[in-house]
């Protein structure tokens, strides 16, 4: 069990440098002179060269990101071109506000997706599972920020009380909280949900032509505790693989919700840097978006030794 935890976290680590050096890189591939952002444009070239060298962006690209990495590593992300505020104070003040609205929209999908993938496929071929797989294909093919548009249009008409553009924090209103966030939680849950859907509907019919739900069967067991006690945790693995990849997707799929619902989190603040030119919080605010994605998928990967402890065996035994 130890070996398969250390194979992960060394594997995570090594992607997250990886990643690293990839934000770096299209960081630095933005049009636009830092120097003259922080000069102005009537700035004369001999202050945009000082500034520049203040920056160490004379020096090659490779003893820049050293530099960047290890002052990221110790959590010093740098400072806005801007307004000189720090980017990992930034990135901590925004980063809570996306995590909160992707585990809002994770409940959301995991309370449609799972049981409408389990009774989809204990009715396979009847009317309730082409219901069912409509609306998961239906859900599959609307992309989030249609249905949040077409939320926001129809609230502002039906509730105009309801608090579209805003945000309260959960420590200051958690009621309030909830209100907010819940239309957005909703728009990225809906697709999220159908994948899960679907994974569950597949994985559960999977199982249930194996040897041992036949035997379970023969022994008088009902169709209910059939798929409540045999079948869901044999077909909870290739759901939590596909959870946990979407579960890092949707932490991304933040980036446009929040746009459209005027949401202060990780995704505007890389849009507005990226329309600003200001590439030392793009980098810091990806990085931090990326190892969200990879700090998830290793937790996804933890978590299969305590569905199926052949895992932590046969796992190890793999990668070894």
């Amino acid at each position: 069990m130890l070996r398969y935890l250390s194979i992960r976290v060394v594997r995570s680590l090594a992607v997250v440098l990886c990643l690293s050096a990839i934000v770096f890189a299209l960081a630095h591939l933005v049009p636009g002179d830092p120097a003259a952002l922080i000069a102005g444009e009537n700035s004369t070239p001999q202050l945009r060269a000082q500034i520049t060298h203040q920056l160490g962006l004379d020096q090659p690209v490779w003893s820049q990101y050293l530099s960047w990495i290890g002052h990221a590593v110790r959590g010093n992300l740098g400072s806005s071109l801007l307004d000189g505020q720090s980017v990992g104070a930034q990135v901590a003040d925004r980063l809570p506000v996306s995590l909160e609205l992707a585990v809002y929209a994770a409940v959301i999908a995991v309370l449609w997706g799972i049981p409408a993938g389990i009774w989809s496929a204990m009715y396979q071929g009847r009317a309730r599972d082409r219901v069912v797989n409509s609306a998961a294909f239906l859900g599959l093919a609307v992309p989030p920020f249609v249905v949040g548009t077409v939320m926001v249009l129809l609230f502002s008409t039906l509730a105009p009380a309801w608090p579209l553009f805003s945000f309260v924090p959960f420590s200051q209103d958690p009621l309030l909280n909830l209100q907010v966030l819940l239309l957005p939680a909703v728009a990225l849950g809906i697709p999220f949900g159908a994948t899960l859907c679907r994974y569950m509907r597949a994985a559960v019919l999977d199982v249930e032509g194996q040897d041992f739900m036949r035997t379970a069967a023969a022994k008088g067991a009902g169709r209910r505790r059939l798929m409540l006690r045999h079948a869901l945790r044999n077909a909870l693995v290739p759901v939590v693989t596909a959870g946990g990849l979407q579960l890092g997707v949707l932490v991304g799929g933040t980036v446009i919700i929040e746009q459209v619902f005027a949401l202060p989190g990780l995704g505007s603040l890389i849009v507005n840097s990226i329309t600003q030119h200001d590439f030392t919080v793009i980098q810091g605010a990806i990085l931090a978006l990326g190892a969200s994605y990879v700090l998830i998928n290793l937790v996804t990967d933890l978590v299969y030794p305590l569905i199926d402890p052949r895992i932590r065996t046969t796992g190890a035994r793999r990668d070894g």
